[in-house]
């Protein structure tokens, strides 16, 4: 299984965010994302950043039962000119949030699988922000790069994902 040290991983997330910022602000917000059908570029940087702050939230207060799961979801705001800042802040929050002290730190890992909490959040958040920074960019027509040892990690963690227990209970059939 490849996966990244957790500084590597921690500055994927930046960088892929703020090229999801820098292209969604490039399509504009009412722009479609054939990669995720019926989204809007709108609705790609809610879901990011979102995302991001709820799992910061999750690590931040240590939350370990399912719950106790943040209910209060992040407000984007409204106009796209400020998408950059926002997107940057959850980056950082999430970035933060699995720093060195937090990374074998039990916390809520919907997995179930082997990984601490911190540890699984730490690969989700990444692969959420290179997946759809690669969404923001498709619905520009900008050209995407992606080291190949994210490539690799994004590709172990999916693995892992499809060979969790909780995967197992919910999709046996794909397990």
């Amino acid at each position: 299984m490849t996966e990244l040290n957790p500084d590597q991983a921690r500055q994927a997330i930046l960088e892929h965010t703020r090229h999801l910022a820098e292209s969604a602000t490039a399509a504009g917000p009412r722009a479609t994302v054939p990669t995720t059908p019926g989204w809007t570029i709108t609705d790609l940087v809610e879901h990011v950043g979102q995302t991001q702050h709820w799992v910061a939230e999750i690590i931040e207060r240590r939350v370990t039962d399912p719950t106790q799961l943040p209910t209060q979801i992040a407000v984007p705001p409204t106009d796209p000119a400020a998408w950059p800042a926002w997107l940057t802040n959850s980056a950082q929050r999430i970035a933060n949030a699995c720093s060195d002290d937090t990374l074998d730190t039990p916390v809520f890992n919907p997995a179930a699988d082997s990984r601490s909490g911190t540890r699984f959040w730490l690969s989700s958040m990444l692969n959420e922000a290179v997946i759809h920074g690669f969404d923001a960019a498709h619905a520009t027509g900008r050209p995407t790069d992606i080291d190949a040892t994210v490539a690799a990690a994004l590709i172990s963690n999916h693995l892992a994902m499809l060979t969790a227990p909780t995967w197992q209970r919910q999709r046996p059939e794909s397990a």
